[in-house]
């Protein structure tokens, strides 16, 4: 039940950290024009995420997490892939336990990858424990 963006999320963050990136203006070649309607930074044709949420922190059901919204390079911010998996979770699950379940298999990956802490796994846990 892995999302494909969490997946590709985690898989872009990885690359981008440890291959470093170089500017064009860097290597003196003139940016090109770039439309990027919802201002996350990246170009709407290579947006997979075309409609991010660019609230500082991530917000789950009202609930400030007090997690930073980061953006990917591909154009999703943590906010986009945690909403898409709690969409998902909620599609699948045939009642809240499995619903909690899934959220917590998910967030396992995630902070298995080190793209969360433990404490931000447990605070996202806990408000989707409380949501009905």
């Amino acid at each position: 039940m892995h999302s494909s963006k969490l997946r590709r999320f985690v898989a872009v963050s990885a690359m981008a950290f440890f291959l470093g990136a170089t500017s064009a203006q860097a290597q003196g070649v003139p940016p090109p024009t770039i439309v990027d309607t919802d201002g996350d930074g990246v170009q709407d044709i290579d947006d997979q995420c075309p409609e991010s949420d660019l609230s500082a922190t991530v917000l789950i059901n009202g609930v400030n997490t007090g997690i930073p919204n980061t953006t990917n390079p591909s154009g999703c911010t943590f906010a986009d892939l945690v909403q898409e998996m709690i969409d998902e979770c909620l599609d699948d699950a045939k009642n809240h336990g499995q619903f909690v379940s899934c959220v917590s298999h998910e967030t396992n990956i995630l902070k298995r990858a080190k793209t969360i802490t433990g404490k931000q796994k447990g605070k996202i846990q806990s408000i989707v424990a409380k949501m009905k």
